[in-house]
């Protein structure tokens, strides 16, 4: 696998990601470090993908029956891209981002050269394009979500199993020890996710961006809330006044 790769975009996809870059917390030195975001980012794009193509595969399978199904699966994989994510309509393709693939994502740009370019029939700087271009037309809301999949994965998890959350948020320093609430999909004017918690530490109902979330783990202890401590974090969560933190007595 190469140490780095070209790949020509539009300014439309070049700006995104700038400002993803910048609203994300991806910095190197106050600057964007877009690097780091598309590392990041990448692996779950690929994943999407693959997830996709899984589904066109099952329903050509199990809903019409077809005997020719894989011969219609792989022609529909290699005109997905043409058909949905056109570089033409996302403006001229005048900037060049680049990507020096990290040692824990190798893998990832690895599956692209031997396996994701045969099955599309692209090159990979076009593969990795066409991922970039269906992520710069998604709502902010929704990249967010993609970029932290495996932090909002973790928290969902804890949210179902009532398991202990630690993380830190990335942009005050503060390290959390927490009950994971639930989350609020960013979908209205705001466009950020939240994750709301009460902290164990200080008794406290806060509501942490989802961007802000880091090294974030679940332990095997559980935390049993009090059926007051559920209302008023369900209350909290409807009224949607995130901005501020309220104190409450786990009783």
């Amino acid at each position: 696998m190469v140490d780095k790769i070209k790949i020509k975009v539009s300014s439309f996809v070049a700006n995104i990601l700038e400002n993803d870059a910048l609203r994300f917390g991806f910095m190197k030195n106050g600057k964007s470090n877009k690097n780091a975001l598309l590392n990041k980012l990448i692996p779950t794009l690929v994943e999407v993908r693959k997830a996709r193509r899984n589904e066109i595969e099952d329903i050509l399978k199990n809903e019409y029956n077809r005997d020719d199904s894989e011969n219609i699966y792989n022609a529909v994989n290699t005109v997905i891209d043409r058909v949905y994510f056109d570089d033409e309509e996302l403006n001229i393709l005048d900037e060049y981002i680049w990507i020096r693939p990290s040692k824990e994502v190798m893998s990832t740009y690895d599956e692209i050269e031997t396996s994701e370019t045969l099955i599309t029939a692209q090159e990979i700087p076009v593969y990795i394009r066409g991922l970039l271009n269906e992520y710069s037309r998604l709502p902010q809301y929704k990249r967010e979500m993609l970029v932290f999949d495996k932090e909002l994965d973790i928290f969902d998890t804890a949210c179902g199993l009532h398991h202990i959350l630690h993380f830190k948020d990335k942009e005050t320093g503060d390290r959390y020890k927490a009950f994971a609430f639930n989350y609020y999909y960013g979908y209205l004017y705001g466009q950020t996710n939240y994750c709301i918690i009460y902290d164990l530490s200080d008794t406290t109902i806060k509501a942490i961006p989802l961007y802000r979330i880091q090294d974030i783990y679940m332990i095997k202890q559980k935390y049993k809330p009090s059926e007051r401590l559920i209302e008023r974090l369900q209350e909290y969560t409807d009224n949607c006044n995130f901005e501020r933190e309220i104190s409450v007595e786990a009783k």
